[in-house]
């Protein structure tokens, strides 16, 4: 419980502002409480059909609820699936896996209260401009996800927002921020702001090389100038992980952050400057699985029994001095559609460049349809078509009404699985490995409520 105090002190400390916050998921579409004005519901879903993962078709069964009464919502979900003898293993080995039925419980921010709190897997949190952390999420192994906290405050002039990874054993990921609005003008550039924020990881708390992370960022932000809802915002920032390198970086974000109560918009393009062993938003989807310490398999010499085993990834303590391109747009319409995309094009010696995308909406009857890809330690464009890379993951779901309460529920994974004894003696101790796991999930159901 000490480890969720930082956020019951955000939710304390409410005070009155324009629009809803914007941190971690508060605004993910897919979850019952993001739209601006939501109306109280319950909704429940039983599903059964066949499963493909990894490398063998089980059986499957899936219960879902949802729940929003005011400001508070509530989802629980999980897949089952058969196994020898029993539970697929992964899914029936930990106490834990009961805690992974919670995909959210959530305070909901207002236009006249802009607090917000969240408990469940982290999944898509960035800290200031993302040079430290950038969609930094457990999920990407789906069966080694955890149980965090998240929360946003914002007033008039102050706004404080954090997160940790995993709230019950209190050994991941923390970071936050505090920002200040000055009211300062320098020249054309009006309405100055200081972001302070950092990063710690509590699992690696070594002293030295890889096993240690820490990092601040400090961002200094203004307003040049407006049109409507639309504000045009310079900023400046330096990040650092302490014992390692560092960045300066600087660019300029258009955007709306709330217009008409309906949506929100921004575009962000930066230049980061970065010495060794840095580089922006290190702290982002692959972080779980590819931190140094745990490092993913490449999947193409784990299945020949001809080659060793080759790590994939560069490690932050291998890289070398470059400068990094940084693209960022986002459209949020609350509680209906999110359309994002991440470029971050690399230029130094080693492949580091990265790329994200989600396409997110409801449809009408409560049908759902949510495309992302994540790719990271690529050189540019024609590496994202020409090959899926060690360094990959892809998540397609799709939920279609039938008729008054059927549904068809299909999701495909393309992501991570911890490697145990089971493959091989060397997988017993010592730091953690991933290899690439596929999973394919065709079911139908029935949904209640709504």
């Amino acid at each position: 419980m000490r480890a969720l105090l930082p956020f019951l002190a955000l939710v304390a400390a409410a005070s009155a502002t324009a629009q809803p916050v914007a941190f971690g998921s508060s605004d993910d579409p897919f979850e019952l409480g993001s739209a601006f004005r939501p109306q109280d519901q319950v909704v429940a879903s039983v599903a059964l059909g066949p499963a493909y993962l990894p490398d063998d078709w089980r059986a499957a069964a899936r219960v879902d609820v949802e729940a929003l009464a005011g400001r508070f919502s509530v989802g629980l979900g999980q897949t089952v699936h058969s196994g020898d003898g029993g539970l697929y293993v992964p899914e029936d080995d930990e106490l834990y896996d009961l805690a992974r039925t919670v995909r959210y419980v959530r305070w909901n921010a207002t236009a006249g209260s802009p607090t917000y709190a969240r408990i469940g897997p982290t999944q898509r949190v960035s800290l200031g401009v993302g040079a430290l952390v950038s969609r930094y999420r457990t999920t990407t192994a789906w069966d080694e996800r955890t149980v965090g906290a998240e929360g946003a405050v914002e007033g008039r002039r102050l706004r404080a927002a954090g997160f940790i990874d995993d709230a019950l054993r209190a050994d991941g990921v923390v970071g936050g921020e505090v920002g200040l609005r000055t009211g300062a003008r320098v020249g054309p550039v009006t309405d100055l702001g200081l972001t302070v924020g950092g990063v710690h990881d509590l699992g690696r708390s070594g002293l030295s090389g890889d096993s240690s992370l820490t990092g601040v960022e400090v961002t200094l932000k203004g307003s040049y100038a407006g049109l409507g809802p639309v504000v045009l915002r310079p900023f400046v920032t330096h990040a650092r992980y302490l014992s390692r390198g560092s960045t300066v970086g600087g660019g300029v974000e258009v955007g709306a952050s709330n217009v008409g109560d309906a949506a929100r918009a921004r575009a962000r393009l930066a230049v980061f400057a970065s010495s060794a062993r840095f580089v922006p938003g290190h702290v982002g989807p692959f972080y779980a699985v590819s931190n140094g310490a745990e490092r993913i398999v490449d999947d193409g010499a784990f299945f020949d029994p001809a080659a060793p085993n080759v790590l994939a990834g560069t490690p932050l303590d291998s890289l070398s001095a470059g400068v990094d391109v940084v693209l960022d747009l986002r459209l949020i319409a609350f509680g209906r559609l999110e359309v994002s995309q991440h470029v971050r094009r690399h230029v130094g010696d080693e492949a580091a460049s990265a790329y994200g995308l989600r396409l997110a909406g409801r449809l009408p009857g409560d049908g759902r349809v949510e495309f992302g890809l994540e790719r990271q330690d690529v050189r540019g464009f024609f590496d994202l078509i020409q090959d899926l890379g060690a360094v990959n993951a892809l998540v397609l779901n799709v939920h279609v009404p039938v008729g008054r309460r059927g549904m068809v529920f299909v999701r495909s994974r393309y992501g991570y699985r911890r490697l145990t004894e089971a493959d091989g003696p060397e997988y017993a101790d010592g730091p953690g490995r991933f290899l690439v796991e596929r999973r394919f999930e065709p079911l139908v159901g029935l949904r209640f409520g709504g």
